[in-house]
């Protein structure tokens, strides 16, 4: 199998073999199941020198924490240095001791995950006795080249906000999350995030170093909704990512509190209602008021953990609870009475963890983390306005387990292995009072009836991994090797039925009758299984230079399969006379077989050798994550949609609702010899493509300000490239002629116009030979590849030191290419053989592009343990991408003039127009009461969206004839001001 490197990097890579040769060697004479992941732990690294400057060689080097069950020692180099690696979150204190000289104990150095904390200590003769206390933490990492955010206890439990992960990753530099949330509002539905041009397909959600995402689709999501308090630190891992880091996005790795040798526990309680909420706003819409938002009912967020030890010294424990009630109105939508709809969701979770020191060199960790997520209404995304009977009910248990062994073989020689097992049962089932017909309205963007399908998703992810750090001096510098290997089995099931086998498709009309417009038929009852295996190894060297420089030195390999096994479809299908019943599939075999290399470089250059400020500058390839989408997409088992015209009424037509009743027949969109005029599913796979990735470039310059103040400027650059598509093989683009007109409603024919701008457009029929003939190929598309980021970004951070903190951002971005609908989306008309789809793709603001994002948290403690917080994010707002469909019937039932049926063009390229712009300002004031100087108990108070400011972040971007219909009509707005209760009791 070939090692695909992309062109141009063959010389970077032949640079590191040197480098990395000795990790290799080590490599291979260990256990084939070594190596290293992404990490959760933090390094101290330093130098121990006299008062001349020279090495102190075979100085004792300790540190001990309250995150340690045992205290790490080590020896200092011939040139005087030491690495501790493998350190847990804390606070830490260490100790140098060398014959003639005192005891040097420096306090307070914090470590967090991926930080690596320089430490030099300079000795004093005299007697080890005599101690020297040093107090202070080194702020810059002068090592490594990641951009990473970490949010500590201080920041997940003292800054307002939705109290989980996207609301936590909102509040990072840069980062753009896909919706706006009000005191937690958006809890139960999971947020498109991007960071510096990422996307959904480079966002992995790993629990203490291992990647469990939910392995469906692109692989880029998430079925396990987290404990909020669970978490010792919760860490964001964007740029410059080192090579035990698989994507160049958004990695959360999230670290699961521990116990300690001192039992602390925490109860907490926060609670909102209905009386505590502005008033809705509501947009002004063509001269009328439009009810949006989702304003509260209530909500009431309970957690409850306890941490201690079972044996001091030797073995920890830790469990928390929590439950989470919301309840909203989704104001948009009204039953028969004229009522806001209810969206009622509830979630618990609980964790447990135990830690075992087996022996001084050897800690096993054992976690349990379980999780039920019930959202009574869930609804389609696809569209803004879906009543009740058209939603899902959730019902959604799932559960992690892991088991962590670190093992220190020699003082610079470490070990670490983790096995992880996610297994999920996502269920969405119909309501009871559906009607079991499912209505799509495209022109005023609702859904009704019914929810458009039921299914059931059985999935599981099984991940293994093992890592060696091991610490050489004196190597032309001195080098901490890293090396690692992950393997993962992952299955995706899908269980579908869709009530009478269709949903019915409308295009605007009158708010009492929606115009017919097309019928989708489904090949259910069917179930699909489809598996995929990742396999990885990785070595990094960070290589420690004279004259204050670090080469931070990777390379990384990959390999990704997927597959479908035999299956045989269903006996009993809605319609056999579409879709073969009981027909058996043999197995796919691998439909792609990607190995691919990857080189990751940095440079950390600290340009006056104090360690207050540092130049960093980093080169990476990030091959695209995959779920078991393309199985998905290829699967013949999978879920088929064939779509049939379904037009107005008129005498004569065959293919309408002939009886007027707005709801499709048989006889109306399946008469004799109808072909379908689109299809979905069942798309073959280019077993020859080439694997996704993104190639980053940064430059940063970071500088110690002020006592622990940190600031920073950093360029950003990203390019995606190899993405991939859909094309119609069986057809090809010379088989669409140009036209210039079409008929309207009333059979007269027209100029066809650009209803946004009024220009004249030109559209492309297709032959009527072609019509109905599909074999749709999943490929790299080329023109995909013109697309690019650039950013340049201002950061402030500050830990908690003399009563405040700060976490700040100043981000000025733009995202321009060729658009793209994504390859598993046939069903709305992006596959590239189709001209009509070309029509404006170009020169589009992509994904969640802002033109500025401004972002500050912020602590301060002030008198008399009173203490307050604000959380604000700014953003520009979203780009628009405004759509026309244009073809279908006339009221006559003749066709309009696009033989294919109907084409959904782009009007104008995304960006021209945006959304508005969105500001949110949270504020918390609380006040900390302190018994016996070990009980703390803290009411706080939250104002959240303090300027009540109900921007709208939605609008209905398709564009209806004559004058536009529900163009820009608002769907959604950020919910009003909100005041949250809370109150906290730790020990």
């Amino acid at each position: 199998m070939s090692l695909p490197v992309p062109s141009g990097y063959k010389s970077i890579l032949s640079s590191m073999i040197l480098t990395c040769l000795v990790a290799l060697l080590c490599f291979l004479v260990l256990p084939q199941t070594l190596t290293a992941q992404v990490s959760t732990t933090g390094k101290i690294a330093g130098t121990v020198t006299d008062s001349s400057g020279a090495a102190v060689p075979g100085a004792a080097v300790s540190v001990k924490s309250d995150a340690l069950l045992a205290a790490r020692s080590t020896h200092t180099e011939a040139d005087g240095s030491y690495l501790f690696d493998l350190l847990p979150p804390g606070s830490y204190e260490l100790t140098v001791t060398a014959a003639g000289f005192r005891t040097q104990s420096q306090t307070g150095i914090v470590l967090t995950a991926g930080f690596t904390a320089t430490v030099n200590s300079k000795m004093q003769v005299g007697e080890v006795t005599q101690v020297v206390k040093v107090e202070g933490e080194p702020v810059i990492d002068l090592q490594n080249n990641q951009t990473s955010t970490t949010f500590d206890q201080n920041l997940l439990q003292e800054i307002p906000s939705g109290r989980d992960p996207w609301s936590t990753v909102a509040q990072m530099p840069g980062a753009t999350v896909g919706t706006f949330d009000v005191a937690g509002n958006n809890s139960y539905q999971q947020s498109a995030m991007q960071v510096h041009g990422s996307t959904q397909a480079e966002q992995v959600y790993s629990y203490n170093g291992l990647d469990l995402n939910w392995p469906g689709a692109n692989g880029g999501y998430t079925q396990f909704y987290t404990n909020h308090d669970s978490f010792d630190e919760f860490q964001v891992v964007a740029d410059n990512a080192p090579a035990s880091v698989p994507i160049g996005g958004i990695y959360m790795n999230m670290v699961t509190k521990s116990g300690s040798n001192q039992l602390h526990g925490l109860a907490a309680a926060y609670y909102l209602t209905a009386a505590t909420q502005a008033g809705v706003k509501q947009p002004v819409f063509q001269g009328s008021p439009v009810p949006t938002g989702s304003p509260f009912d209530m909500t009431r967020d309970t957690s409850t953990s306890l941490g201690g030890p079972l044996m001091r010294d030797r073995w920890w424990l830790f469990g928390s609870y929590r439950r989470y009630d919301l309840n909203q109105r989704i104001l948009a939508v009204t039953d028969q009475a004229g009522n806001a709809v209810k969206d009622i969701n509830h979630q618990t979770n609980t964790d447990l963890r135990s830690d075992f020191q087996v022996n001084s060199k050897n800690k096993f960790s054992f976690i349990w983390l379980y999780n039920e997520q019930n959202r009574f209404f869930r609804r389609d995304t696809a569209y803004q306005f879906v009543t009740a009977d058209a939603s899902w009910k959730q019902i959604e248990p799932a559960y992690i387990l892991q088991g962590l062994w670190t093992s220190q073989v020699t003082n610079n020689f470490l070990l670490d292995f983790r096995v992880g097992w996610n297994k999920i049962i996502f269920p969405l089932s119909y309501q009871a009072n559906s009607t079991g017909l499912n209505k799509q309205d495209l022109g005023f963007s609702t859904e009704t009836g019914a929810a458009p399908n039921e299914f059931q998703n059985p999935a599981w992810v099984l991940k293994w991994s093992a890592g060696g750090s091991w610490y050489k001096a004196n190597w032309g510098g001195n080098h901490n090797f890293q090396f690692g290997f992950e393997w993962g089995d992952s299955y995706n099931s899908y269980i579908n039925k869709v009530s009478q086998g269709i949903n019915a498709i409308y295009n605007g009309g009158t708010q009492a009758f929606s115009t017919p417009f097309e019928v989708v038929a489904y090949n259910t009852p069917t179930t699909q299984k489809n598996y995929f295996r990742d396999t990885s190894f990785y070595l990094q060297d960070t290589w420690a230079l004279k004259r204050h420089i670090t080469l931070n030195l990777g390379m990384r390999y990959d390999r990704f399969t997927t597959y479908f096994p035999a299956q045989t479809t269903d006996s009993n299908l809605t319609f056999p006379q579409l879709f073969k019943a009981g027909f058996t599939f043999p197995a796919s075999g691998d439909l792609v077989d990607w190995n691919t290399v990857s080189p990751r470089i940095g440079v950390a250059f600290d340009p006056t050798g104090k360690g207050t400020s540092v130049l960093r500058f980093g080169y990476g390839i990030y091959y695209i994550m995959q779920g078991t989408g393309l199985a998905e997409t290829s699967n013949p088992n999978g879920l088929v949609t064939l779509t049939f015209p379904w037009g107005p009424f008129s005498p004569g037509c065959t293919q309408c609702d002939a009886n007027n009743d707005g709801i499709p027949q048989l006889s109306e969109w399946l008469p004799a010899g109808a072909k379908p005029i689109n299809s979905s599913g069942g798309a073959q796979i280019n077993h020859n493509m080439s694997r996704p990735y993104s190639e980053e470039i940064s430059a940063a310059y970071e500088r110690q300000l002020w006592q622990d103040l940190r600031v920073a400027a950093t360029y950003y650059y990203r390019t995606k490239k190899n993405l991939y598509g859909i094309e119609n093989t069986a057809v090809q683009p010379s088989d669409y002629t140009p036209i210039t007109t079409l008929l309207d409603d009333n059979g007269v024919p027209q100029p066809i116009t650009n209803g946004l701008t009024g220009q004249p457009m030109t559209l492309f029929n297709l032959n009527p030979a072609k019509v109905g003939q599909f074999n749709m190929l999943v490929t790299n598309i080329p023109q995909l590849d013109n697309n690019s980021y650039n950013a340049v970004e201002f950061t402030a951070v500050k830990r908690l030191s003399h009563k405040w903190q700060v976490l700040g951002g100043f981000t000025i971005q733009r995202q321009k290419g060729i658009f793209g609908r994504g390859f598993s989306d046939e069903a709305t008309g992006d596959n590239f053989t189709d001209p009509n789809n070309d029509i404006n793709r170009k020169n589009n603001y992509l994904n969640l592009d802002a033109t500025y994002v401004f972002k500050v948290d912020s602590t301060y403690e002030l008198p008399w343990k009173f203490g307050t917080s604000v959380n604000f994010q700014h953003y520009t707002g979203f780009p628009i991408l405004p759509t026309e469909t244009f073809g279908g019937l006339t009221n006559a039932g003749v066709n309009k003039g696009l033989n294919q049926g109907s084409e959904t063009v782009i009007l104008q390229p995304a960006g021209i127009q945006r959304l508005p712009s969105v500001d949110q300002l949270n504020l918390r004031f609380s006040r900390e009461f302190v018994l016996n100087d070990r009980w703390h108990l803290t009411p706080t108070v939250d104002f959240f969206n303090l300027t009540n400011s109900q921007t709208t972040i939605s609008e209905v971007s398709q564009w209806s004839p004559p004058t536009g219909g529900s163009y820009l009509l608002p769907s959604l707005a950020i919910n009003p001001f909100v005041t949250r209760f809370g109150l906290r009791f730790t020990f």
